[in-house]
């Protein structure tokens, strides 16, 4: 009785401990779904179920690719992945397993047929009786579960066999929602990426289009602003017929009032000089407004012109002669040779009187515009100096950008200096700005002089 009873103790005491090895496997596995650490779980677990003292799982990843996902002990990991790559033609004894589904022994490695891939890892990890256990889920077989012994060979009863197949059969479960687990990670991150990527792709495509569409309205503003150029010069030549009309017929007053004053003798008098010589003035002061108007309203686009530069500045002089009058003062230091280039006459007023007119926005009160120029071999010299408010250096950098303006709003389109940079180019010239803050601005302008 007592055998018995010690006996029917040692197997209640056999299976209380499995019960608690594979309780604690089950709890485990239940808390993560980690497909690493329940791989790792699974084969340290089966290991101490079983009593043996390596194990190892290989995961299949197509019909004839094995992964090795876990051994106990656990492998180093930093081991590459390409070590941890296997084929099932090197395996024969997995993919029986795997085949057959059903588990494989190996009672003695060293009377077994292996073949030299399976001799390479026995004799590397010293293994003798080798156990397979396939992890079957439904009708699809996950991978296989490998246990081994180290030291001596081992036989196993049926009946741990078949437990550790049901418990193989039951960890599948887990192994495959892992697995769904990480392929869905591996999804999520992939879609995050593209996400991303695209995202990135769009933001760098609106910024293109943003560009592209600045550019376009830019183009857009600078047509505006040249058909209205177009439109004033219509306007002003239409003006400067109309005021032509009447200086002739002043003019010819004046001629017959002196010589009706000569005939009678009584241009001698002062007083009658004075008003006629007033008369005189103001009709060359007219006429010579009307010829500058005239200049700049021409339209055309021919660049083939002699423009003679002198003429040009004098007469943007004259147009703009009743803003700076009364407060500044023009110094003008031409060069003795009249400077000629070849280009549009129109339109080199235009740059001037653009220059010409900053110069004079930028002096509050009094002040002095000083024009100089000169030749260099084939470079005609343009400069126009100011002792106005300057320009910051942050601005100066952007002065030739259309629309930028330091004016007050309504006082200024910030075209003027953009379509003269352009008009400049458009002569195969430069135009350069130097500036300092409460000290004044020149304006160099150099251009090709017609041989």
């Amino acid at each position: 009785m007592k055998n018995r009873s010690s006996v029917i103790s040692n197997g209640n005491s056999h299976s209380f401990r499995e019960l608690m090895i594979i309780t604690k496997i089950s709890q485990s596995v239940i808390k993560t779904l980690d497909y690493e650490e329940i791989l790792q779980t699974i084969s340290d677990g089966m290991s101490e179920l079983l009593e043996i003292e390596t194990a190892a799982i290989y995961i299949l990843e197509s019909a004839q690719k094995l992964h090795l996902g876990a051994t106990t002990p656990p492998f180093d990991t930093k081991m590459p992945d390409s070590l941890r790559k296997a084929y099932l033609v090197d395996h024969p004894h997995i993919k029986t397993a795997i085949s057959t589904r059903k588990p494989l022994l190996i009672p003695d490695t060293k009377t077994a047929n292996l073949t030299p891939t399976e001799k390479e890892i026995v004799e590397m990890r010293r293994l003798r009786s080798l156990l397979f256990f396939p992890f079957l889920r439904g009708k699809k077989v996950l991978g296989v579960l490998i246990l081994g012994t180290c030291k001596k060979s081992k036989n196993y009863s049926e009946s741990q066999i078949e437990l550790g197949q049901t418990i193989a059969n039951q960890l599948s479960v887990a192994i495959q929602n892992s697995q769904l687990h990480k392929d869905l990670k591996k999804y999520t991150s992939n879609l995050e990426r593209l996400v991303e990527k695209r995202t990135h792709e769009l933001k760098a495509v609106n910024e293109e289009l943003r560009v592209i569409n600045e550019q376009l309205q830019n183009k857009n503003n600078l047509i505006i602003q040249s058909e209205k150029m177009a439109s004033l010069g219509i306007l002003t030549a239409g003006v400067a017929h109309e005021i032509n009309n009447p200086l002739n017929f002043i003019m010819g007053g004046y001629t017959g009032l002196k010589n009706e004053l000569e005939l009678h003798n009584l241009n001698k008098d002062k007083r009658i000089s004075v008003f006629l010589k007033g008369i005189r003035t103001g009709i060359e002061r007219a006429s010579a407004i009307v010829s500058g108007l005239n200049q700049l309203s021409r339209d055309n686009d021919n660049y083939e012109e002699n423009c003679d530069l002198h003429a040009i500045l004098d007469n943007c002089l004259t147009i703009l002669q009743n803003r700076y009058s009364k407060r500044i003062s023009i110094s003008k230091n031409y060069n003795k040779e009249i400077l000629f280039t070849k280009g549009n006459t129109g339109k080199l007023h235009q740059v001037f009187l653009n220059i010409i007119s900053n110069a004079i926005d930028s002096i509050e009160q009094s002040g002095e515009i000083q024009i100089d120029t000169n030749v260099n071999d084939s470079i005609l010299g343009i400069i126009i100096k100011d002792n106005g408010c300057g320009i910051s250096a942050e601005n100066l950098k952007k002065v030739f950008d259309p629309f930028f303006t330091t004016k007050d709003p309504g006082k200024g389109t910030g075209l003027g200096l953009s379509i003269s940079h352009s008009i400049i180019e458009q002569h195969k010239g430069d135009l350069q700005i130097e500036s300092t803050i409460n000290k004044g601005t020149k304006v160099l302008i150099h251009l090709p002089k017609t041989m």
